[in-house]
């Protein structure tokens, strides 16, 4: 039956309101493990991310929280706002992709209840996955990345279903937005843009009997040769260059940003070689060379496993969807599908990677789609299962899905910050070794103004960038300027990119010599001023085997310090009752892993001061919540075992 002309404006509305709800009222006005406060701080400044530098989702940020403004006073919230407005125009996208793609490969122009229908239930499946919701309704560049896909797949099927321009342009204006943000995964699609140009890549053919089992092979012989033909066709060129521009457009863009300094900055690739360093992934590339085979063993079948969590009960369509797609001619497109979900699974296998490492796989399941699409379609020729799908996709994915990705229960930074602030005495300078912490302090001080009479440096003290602690402290930098201005040209000369960028290889004894004279006058500005020393565990344990400063310290909740502690960061600390170690996402969260262990080792730091002092209440108060974590750390490492092979 055909479609009435209002269905598919009804389906693109439900494709994009359905998400946008289940993400919206799923956000929250806290800052998550990992990146979160560095994307959120840098689109506030307009600064430089980590590499690869992802200028377009930077840019797009900044305009965004421009236009924004007047609804919300909260930049947390307006950005969380971005990725769920991204993800649900994605999703609006996709189900477009998909309707255009079934229309194509049954060679037809007007689209039945049954194909329409098909396309948004496949559209919505991959926007209430696990894994598309989990980076929906927060602040990262995966949402940008899926909609920059969407727009690529929107735009080649709209171009090849029509052969209008504008089309094409919005599909090269997809591909630059994947390539000027998280580029990898875009990088690895691009190969395969170039069957979207074939003339046959979506058509169907009838299935074939033996007796044309010849014809079938020289056709296939001649696909390298009609591949090359559409790479050297005008509207592949067309489509190369505009991407090509748009591409280099924003990189000259975050080129042009880096000639500045700012109070916060993760690399400054102000000329050429420090852009390509920076956009070619940075310190961020041993990650791939540092992976054992053991930790390899356990990915695989933790990825296997993502895998049927996002398609959940939506297995069986997908699968049936890819026999319809090989037992007719469209086993090309099948082909292409799968070979880009299964050369990203294989790099995120080798991977040595665990925050983050389910959301490289978003542009392979939205891929995935597409056979799902097709798999759908073939099922519901069936009446009953027209019934089925929608109910699959509430009890699959809808309902159980908004109690594992209500991040109004996981308010990470909020808890992180109150932490600290309980922990750290006024004027303290205070070390921190933990990512999250230190650039969750670095958000909440310059963007909203919080403990400005704090000194926080990272345990490598220059952090990502040698200018941050003269721009963000001046009047500590003039006290210690001579030590780390030459710990600086020391470690400069050993490993430049490492003054301008993560890093802080140790490794000669002039460069730790430089570094514990550095650590040095540190400790001795504080004795002079009365201002206590504070060093987080990680921090601690690093400062203490390289000889740095002495072992002999007290606690002051969440940091060991050089003064006794008070009353208020004990009882802030040691109950561990925070509202994210309660959260049900913080069971799916390897970003928190890190912080656990931290916890953990200040909690044995606490034993053994108040063991060692006499205060039997607090130690025991102490080895409670020691249990406690580690508990919680037995069960995270059961769903997450990767994490902790080595």
């Amino acid at each position: 039956m055909q479609a009435p002309r209002y269905l598919p404006t009804v389906l693109l509305l439900a494709c994009f309101l359905i998400p946008f709800f289940h993400y919206f009222l799923t956000c929250t006005d806290s800052l998550m493990f990992d990146d979160a406060a560095e994307f959120a701080l840098v689109i506030k400044l307009g600064s430089i991310a980590h590499s690869p530098g992802t200028p377009a989702y930077i840019l797009g940020g900044m305009i965004w929280n421009s236009l924004s403004s007047v609804f919300s006073s909260s930049l947390i919230t307006r950005l969380n706002l971005f990725s769920v407005f991204l993800v649900s125009t994605a999703i609006a996208l996709l189900y477009l992709a998909l309707r255009n793609f079934l229309l194509l490969s049954r060679q037809e122009s007007n689209a039945s209840v049954r194909l329409e229908l098909s396309a948004a239930f496949a559209a919505l499946a991959f926007g209430l996955g696990p894994v598309t919701w989990s980076w929906a309704n927060t602040i990262e560049v995966y949402g940008f990345q899926v909609f920059a896909m969407a727009l690529l797949l929107f735009g080649l099927t709209s171009w090849k279903r029509s052969g209008r321009f504008p089309y094409l342009l919005l599909a090269s204006i997809g591909w630059a937005l994947g390539l000027s943000n998280h580029h990898l995964t875009m990088i690895v699609f691009s190969p395969f843009i170039p069957f979207f140009f074939l003339s046959d890549f979506f058509y169907v053919a009838a299935i074939e009997s033996k007796s044309t089992k010849k014809k079938k092979s020289a056709a296939e012989a001649g696909t390298f040769s009609k591949l090359l033909a559409a790479i050297r066709s005008r509207d592949f060129i067309r489509f190369t260059l505009i991407a090509a521009v748009f591409t280099l457009t924003c990189y000259a863009w975050m080129f042009w940003r880096a000639q500045s300094d700012y109070a916060f900055m993760f690399g400054q690739p102000k000329d050429l070689g420090a852009l390509f360093f920076h956009v070619r992934g940075g310190a961020y590339t041993k990650n791939i060379t540092d992976t054992s085979s053991g930790m390899m063993a356990v990915r695989f079948p933790y990825f296997l496993n993502l895998t049927a969590q996002q398609l959940g009960i939506f297995l069986i369509p997908f699968f049936w969807g890819v026999y319809e797609m090989f037992r007719s001619r469209r086993r090309l497109t099948a082909l292409v599908v799968l070979c880009f979900y299964a050369l990203l699974f294989i790099y995120q296998v080798r991977n040595n990677q665990w925050a983050s490492t389910d959301a490289y796989m978003l542009l392979p399941f939205l891929i995935l789609s597409i056979p799902l699409a097709e798999g759908i379609f073939a099922l519901t020729a069936k009446p009953w299962a027209r019934i089925l799908v929608p109910i699959a996709l509430v009890l699959n994915f809808s309902l159980p899905g908004y109690a594992a990705h209500n991040r109004k229960t996981y308010p990470v930074s909020r808890d992180l910050m109150e932490l600290l602030d309980a922990s750290a005495p006024r004027n303290s300078v205070v070390i921190i070794s933990d990512w999250t912490t230190v650039i969750q302090y670095y958000y909440y001080r310059i963007a909203e103004n919080f403990r400005p009479d704090l000194t926080v440096l990272n345990y490598d003290i220059k952090f990502t960038h040698f200018r941050i602690l003269p721009i963000l402290y001046p009047a500590f930098y003039t006290k210690i300027q001579p030590e780390y201005d030459g710990f600086i040209e020391a470690l400069r000369s050993e490993h430049p990119y490492q003054v301008v960028n993560t890093g802080c290889d140790l490794n000669t004894p002039y460069l730790l010599a430089k570094f514990k004279t550095l650590v040095a006058k540190m400790e001795k500005v504080c004795s002079e001023e009365n201002r206590p020393f504070l060093i987080d565990p990680k921090g601690f344990v690093f400062y203490t085997q390289q000889g740095l400063i002495s072992p002999q310290r007290h606690v002051s909740g969440c940091f060991v310090s050089s003064m006794p502690p008070d009353s208020i960061s004990a009882a802030k600390f040691l109950p561990m009752d925070f509202t994210f170690l309660e959260s049900p996402l913080l069971r799916h969260d390897p970003s928190c892993l890190d912080k656990l262990v931290d916890f953990q080792a200040m909690l044995d730091q606490h034993i053994t001061y108040y063991s060692g002092g006499g205060d039997t209440l607090r130690a025991r108060q102490a080895e409670r919540s020691r249990e406690k974590i580690l508990k919680l750390q037995r069960e995270l490492k059961q769903s997450m075992s990767f994490a902790y092979k080595k």
